[in-house]
């Protein structure tokens, strides 16, 4: 049941990733590519049970991070918010939404994808006597 778990969210994985490369107006597999193809595109599953915590305010949590990976699939507790985004300088808790995953984009997909979104600016340096 686990194995068939993991292979449905590899699938799901991989449909992600050919609908980002979709709408950057990429090949349909040019991520799937840069992760090695269909048949070489690895996953991690791991298994996290945060139960609800009566000291919330004495809860510490994981420091701020980025996710190095190139996509991390979570399926939350319907009843425990605990991952907090980043936007401008204020954390915002996502709220879980019952049977859906939370998909976060990772740092190996934004170093690919952002050099197609954004022209490097060139600069220079003037150095004087």
């Amino acid at each position: 049941m686990i194995a068939e778990y993991g292979e449905g969210v590899v699938k799901l994985g991989g449909m992600i990733l050919q609908m980002i490369s979709i709408n950057l107006g990429l090949k349909e597999d040019y991520l799937i590519n840069a992760f090695g193809g269909e048949s070489e595109v690895g996953a991690c599953l791991r298994v996290n049970f945060y139960p609800k915590c009566p000291q919330p305010d004495l809860t510490l949590g994981l420091s701020p991070h980025s996710d190095p990976g190139g996509m991390t699939i979570l399926l939350p507790d319907d009843y425990v918010s605990g991952l907090q985004v980043r936007k401008g300088d204020e954390w915002i808790t996502v709220k879980p939404v019952p049977n859906a995953f939370i998909i976060n984009i990772g740092d190996q997909i934004q170093v690919l994808i952002l050099p197609r979104l954004f022209k490097p600016f060139t600069s220079q340096m003037l150095f004087h006597d």
